[in-house]
């Protein structure tokens, strides 16, 4: 059987609503973090267990800037997709960073980004959190760049300072017992999509792709 296009794979929509989880984890040049250095989990607010793919959470670095950890699974590089129930308009996601480097004071971080999701209307049954890389959604679209400049979207974060105040993101640090403690508490709204538009997964997915989106088809 030949392998599909991508094009043509991605052209029709989910079966089910599917929401695309994107766990994505900033740090700065100078942080010296590895990926041995980070765990992940995922949880939502209207399951009562953890998100956890069939093998687990794999981090990866995926883009061409190496300084973004992407959360995903041997079945997809970027994120993971879950089922979305018949009437959830709405819901909280969040990502739980837990990052050991000895050569970062104070050495242990446990970063928790919290994000409020309301799943809008719109032309699929597929909502992604890849909407936060979408030029065209972004207050910095009218300074006419050709692409997203991926920093200034809403990924978890090391450390305080890394965070722009255009995100409007509730912020809180604490230092207690060696460990520095981030919470990032901010909004989402997800537009309906189709496949085609997780351009995140299509530029950025790798072979295992294809086999993905077709389980979604």
């Amino acid at each position: 059987m030949p392998q599909p296009q991508i094009d043509n794979a991605m052209s029709l929509d989910a079966r089910e609503r599917t929401l695309h989880l994107l766990p994505v984890l900033q740090v700065d040049p100078f942080d010296g973090v590895a990926l041995e250095d980070v765990a992940l989990s995922v949880s939502v607010s209207w399951l009562e267990e953890p998100i956890v793919p069939q093998t687990g959470w794999t981090l990866r670095q995926p883009y061409p800037n190496r300084l973004y950890f992407v959360g995903g699974s041997a079945d997809c590089h970027l994120g993971h997709f879950i089922t979305l129930p018949d009437g959830q308009q709405a819901g909280e996601v969040t990502f739980h960073w837990a990052v050991d480097v000895s050569a970062l004071p104070p050495g242990h971080f446990q970063i928790t980004h919290r994000l409020d999701l309301t799943f809008d209307e719109g032309e699929g049954r597929t909502w992604s959190m890849d909407v936060a890389n979408w030029w065209c959604h972004s207050e910095f679209a009218t300074e006419e760049h050709a692409m997203p400049e991926i920093g200034r979207n809403r990924f978890s974060r090391l450390k305080r300072q890394g965070i722009s105040p255009t995100r409007r993101a509730h912020v809180s640090e604490a230092l207690r017992d060696g460990c520095r403690y981030l919470d990032i508490h901010e909004s989402l709204s997800l537009p309906a999509i189709t496949l085609n538009d997780c351009w995140t997964i299509d530029t950025y997915g790798g072979d295992a792709v294809h086999a993905c989106l077709e389980a979604l088809r």
